[in-house]
């Protein structure tokens, strides 16, 4: 396990997202490196994507209870998830600020000590200024690098 001074551990990051809006469906995945630590009783995730505009760091909080998923940088999120509860969050680029409402449906969150790698997945609704955009099925798949 390579740990910073911070108590970081260096992970590989794999975010797989599956969207559903009637019979279409579209996925996406992205495979990039990260920090995991741990700070008093949640879990942080971070990395880095990009995107057309330029880099997006992306923070993901996990208590048992609670997913909190933020990004800042080319467009800027924040959205909370609570299993079987409607909660809001808004999401802002160059073009503007959404308000959006996401219907969490199930968040498992797994980790396998002796592999060291964890998984968040997350199932909800979305809707976006008040359009529904669809059915999302994210899952995020974490390994600390040795």
């Amino acid at each position: 396990m390579h740990e910073t001074d911070s108590g970081k551990r260096s992970v590989r990051v794999t975010v797989h997202t599956k969207i559903t809006n009637g019979s279409e469906t579209e996925t996406f995945e992205l495979v990039t490196l990260g920090h995991l630590h741990n700070k008093a009783s949640a879990d942080y995730l971070q990395y880095e994507e990009n995107d057309e505009n330029g880099i997006i760091n992306t923070y993901v909080k996990f208590t048992d209870t609670e997913l909190m998923l933020m990004r800042s940088g080319s467009v800027k999120m924040k959205q909370y998830f609570r299993e079987n509860e409607k909660t809001s969050g808004y999401y802002e680029s160059m073009y503007g600020r959404l308000e959006m409402l996401t219907d969490t449906k199930k968040i498992i969150r797994e980790w396998n000590e002796p592999a060291k790698e964890g998984k968040l997945a997350l199932y909800y609704d979305l809707s976006m200024q008040g359009n529904r955009l669809g059915s999302y099925q994210m899952t995020i798949m974490y390994k600390e690098e040795a």
